[in-house]
C-alpha cells in the first residue's frame, strides 16, 4: 500500500515537472519570439506598435526637440486612461518568484500592482509658438489643434501633413493625440513612421479628419480604428484641402446655421501598410483636384536618420526619422526622462490658474469697456450742453444787439423828429418875425 501511494507521488511529482518542463519551453519559446519581433529594424518591430513602447522604448529624441515649444508632463496611464498590458511582455527570470510567475501564468510584482504606478511622459504644445499666425494677425489664439497649422501635400506614400514648425513635423507623424479635460490636446510619442495619424470622412463637399487616440495601432496591415468623438474632426470645403494653413478653411459650426454631421459622412481608408511602407490613403487625389480646380503635384517622401541632414525641395519634403533603441524590460517609468518636467497635478493647477486669469483679464477688460463707454458718453452730453449753451448765448446776443439796434434806430429817430420839431419851431418864429416887422 505504502508502495502503491509512493508510486503515486513519484508520477504526480513527474507529470508536474513535466507540466513545468512544457510552460517553460512555452515561456522561452515566446520570450525569444518576444525578443526577435522588438529587434531595432527587424519588419515585424518597424510596424508594431503597443501601449508598452511607452515604457520600453527611448524617446530621447523627441524630449530635446520638443522641449522648445512646450512642455513635458509627468502623468500615470491610469489617469490617462491607458491601460499597460503586462500579459504581452516578455517573461523575466531573474529569481524563482519572476520564474514562478511565468510559469503559472501570475502576474510579476510590477503587473500584480496598481495601473496607476506606470507614469508616462506626454507633450503639452506652447498655443504661443504653434499658432504664428494667428498670433501675427493680432487675434487671441484658440486652443490648440493638431492637424491644422500647416497643410496637406499629396506624396507617394498618400496624404502627408507638413507642419508649420519643426515641433510639428515630428507630433504629425510619430505617437497618437489625446485630449484631457484639464490639459487640452497632449500628445504621446511613439515609434513608427506616417505621412499623418488620421482618420478620414467625407461627402459632396466636404472632408474631414481626426488625430487617431491612444491605443489605436496597425494590425494585419490596418489600423483598428473606432470612431472618434465629432468634436474633434476638422471639417473644410474640398476646394481649400490643400490650401496653405489649412486651419484658416476651418468650418466653424459657431458661425453657420447648419452643423455638418460626421456620422453621416463616409469613411475613407487611411493609415495603411502597403509595399511594406505605412502610407496614408485619405481622400481621392482626383476627386480633390476637380472640386480645386487644379492639379496637384505628387511629392516624394524621403527620410533622413539625422536631423540636420533634413533637406525639403519643390518636389520632395523631408523627414526626420530617428532610430529608437527598445528594451525589453518594463519599469514603472519610460527609459529615459525629459530635461525639464511638469507634474500632472501642477500643468491642471496651471491651466486652472490661466484660465482663472483669463477670466479675470476678460472681465476686467469689460469693465473698462463699460467704464470708457460711460465717459465717451458723459463727454457727448457735457459736449451737447456747452454747444447748447454756445447756441443760446449766440441767441442772447443777437438778441441783444438787434435790441440796441431797436434802441438806436429809435434814438435816431426821435433825435431826426426833434432836430425836425426844432426847425420847423424855428420856421415858424421866423415867420412871425416878418410878419411883425412889416
Amino acid at each position: 500500500m505504502k508502495k502503491n501511494i509512493s508510486d503515486k507521488s513519484n508520477y504526480r511529482i513527474l507529470f508536474v515537472f513535466l507540466i513545468l518542463f512544457a510552460m517553460f519551453s512555452s515561456c522561452t519559446k515566446e520570450s525569444d519570439k518576444t525578443s526577435k519581433t522588438e529587434q531595432p529594424g527587424g519588419e515585424a518591430a518597424e510596424f508594431t506598435e503597443t501601449n508598452e513602447d511607452l515604457l520600453s522604448v527611448d524617446y530621447k529624441e523627441f524630449y530635446s526637440e520638443l522641449s522648445s515649444g512646450g512642455e513635458w508632463i509627468e502623468i500615470s496611464a491610469k489617469d490617462l486612461g491607458i491601460k499597460i498590458d503586462t500579459g504581452k511582455l516578455s517573461c523575466i527570470y531573474k529569481d524563482n518568484k519572476d520564474f514562478a510567475a511565468c510559469v503559472f501564468g501570475i502576474k510579476s510584482a510590477y503587473a500584480q500592482t496598481d495601473a496607476e504606478v506606470f507614469n508616462l511622459f506626454v507633450w503639452r504644445p506652447a498655443t504661443e509658438l504653434l499658432n504664428k499666425e494667428i498670433k501675427e494677425s493680432g487675434e487671441e489664439p484658440p486652443p490648440y489643434v493638431p492637424y491644422n497649422n500647416g497643410q496637406w501635400l499629396y506624396t507617394d506614400d498618400g496624404w502627408y501633413f507638413k507642419g508649420a514648425t519643426s515641433q510639428e513635423e515630428i507630433t504629425s507623424h510619430y505617437g497618437r493625440w489625446a485630449q484631457d479635460p484639464s490639459l487640452g490636446n497632449i500628445w504621446l510619442p511613439g515609434k513608427t513612421f506616417s505621412p499623418a495619424w488620421v482618420e478620414w470622412r467625407e461627402n459632396t463637399d466636404y472632408v474631414a479628419w481626426a488625430p487617431i487616440p491612444p491605443g489605436t495601432y496597425i494590425i494585419n496591415d490596418a489600423l483598428n480604428v473606432s470612431s472618434s468623438n465629432e468634436d474633434r474632426f476638422t471639417v473644410v470645403e474640398k476646394k481649400n484641402f490643400t490650401e496653405p494653413s489649412v486651419s484658416k478653411y476651418r468650418y466653424q459650426t459657431v458661425e453657420n446655421k447648419n452643423k455638418i454631421m460626421i456620422n453621416e459622412m463616409a469613411k475613407k481608408d487611411g493609415v495603411m501598410i502597403k509595399n511594406k511602407t505605412v502610407i496614408n490613403k485619405g481622400p481621392d487625389v482626383g476627386d480633390i483636384e476637380k472640386s480645386a480646380g487644379k492639379k496637384i503635384e505628387t511629392v516624394k517622401v524621403k527620410k533622413y536618420d539625422k536631423k540636420e541632414n533634413v533637406v525639403s525641395s519643390k518636389n520632395e519634403v523631408g523627414v526626420f526619422t530617428p532610430q529608437f533603441k527598445k528594451t525589453r524590460d518594463v519599469k514603472k517609468e519610460p527609459v529615459s526622462k525629459p530635461e525639464k518636467l511638469v507634474s500632472y497635478k501642477d500643468a491642471k493647477k496651471i491651466t486652472k490658474e490661466e484660465k482663472q486669469e483669463m477670466k479675470q483679464e476678460d472681465k476686467e477688460q469689460k469693465k473698462e469697456e463699460k467704464e470708457l463707454k460711460k465717459e465717451e458718453k458723459e463727454i457727448k452730453k457735457e459736449q451737447k450742453k456747452e454747444e447748447k449753451e454756445i447756441k443760446k448765448e449766440e441767441k442772447k446776443g443777437q438778441k441783444e444787439i438787434k435790441k440796441e439796434q431797436n434802441k438806436e434806430d429809435k434814438d435816431v429817430k426821435k433825435n431826426n423828429k426833434e432836430d425836425k420839431d426844432k426847425m420847423n419851431k424855428k420856421d415858424d418864429e421866423s415867420g412871425k418875425d416878418k410878419k411883425g416887422k412889416k
